[in-house]
């Protein structure tokens, strides 16, 4: 059996997992109907090569990054959840997730961790299996490098407010392009929706993102789109 190992998951069953990457992997775990076990992993992800999660193991493969993951499944068991789409539309797909992933992504960080008010109701989530006489150490050890890799990517170097104005940029768009279609490119499942549906529940279900959340909640047809996803996950499971 496969074997997912992600951070440990949210008590929130609609927010599937803190990190969107592990939701998206699970999500398309369960749409491909692959038998898998969690693995909720409570350490330091550095023990892996890519010191990241999500990670499975498949016999004695093991594959680290949700896109290196969706690509192995896919080709390994044939997966087909993708065989009704054009190239076009796949195109389509792969620019909406990479906005989320590869862009969008920052600003959800940014804001969970670099806003004060939100840094500590994170670092009371995430930390508090560490000891308490190291905690404030380690954790402000923690969020002086994600700092360095967020400026590094550019995100950080922005305002706040401009960071939001990016963020809200995005919601925007990925709502008028879902218009009333049931999922991202029609009505019919894809593997993009892992995904856009991973993203879309981490900003809607998350207390630790208040202003993208209150964003997100003005357009009706991501919660429409969020409760949707949810219905057909736990109907496949």
């Amino acid at each position: 059996m496969i074997e997912l190992i992600v951070y440990p998951k949210s008590d929130n069953i609609k927010l599937i997992n803190n990190s969107p990457y592990c939701s998206k992997t699970e999500i398309f775990l369960v749409l491909a109907g692959l038998d898998f076990k969690i693995i909720e992993f409570n350490a330091d992800p550095a023990k892996f090569p890519k010191k990241k999660l999500p990670v499975i193991k498949d016999g004695n493969q093991q594959i680290e990054d949700s896109y290196f993951i969706e690509k192995y499944l896919t080709h390994k068991y044939k997966i087909k959840l993708n065989d009704h789409l054009t190239d076009f539309e796949k195109s389509q797909g792969f620019a909406f997730s990479k906005m989320l992933e590869d862009f969008f992504y920052w600003t959800v960080l940014h804001e969970r961790w670099f806003v004060d008010s939100n840094w500590q109701k994170l670092r009371a989530k995430y930390f508090d299996n560490i000891p308490k006489l190291i905690r404030g150490l380690i954790s402000n050890m923690i969020r002086k490098n994600m700092k360095k890799n967020a400026i590094g990517q550019g995100m950080s170097r922005h305002s706040d407010a401009e960071i939001y104005e990016l963020g809200f940029k995005c919601l925007k768009a990925l709502s008028d392009f879902l218009g009333a279609k049931n999922y991202l490119l029609g009505d019919k499942i894809s593997s993009f929706d892992s995904t856009v549906y991973a993203f879309v529940a981490s900003v809607l279900h998350s207390e630790l993102g208040p202003e993208l959340k209150k964003e997100a909640m003005k357009y009706e047809n991501l919660i429409n789109y969020d409760n949707r996803l949810f219905n057909h996950i736990n109907l496949a499971k």
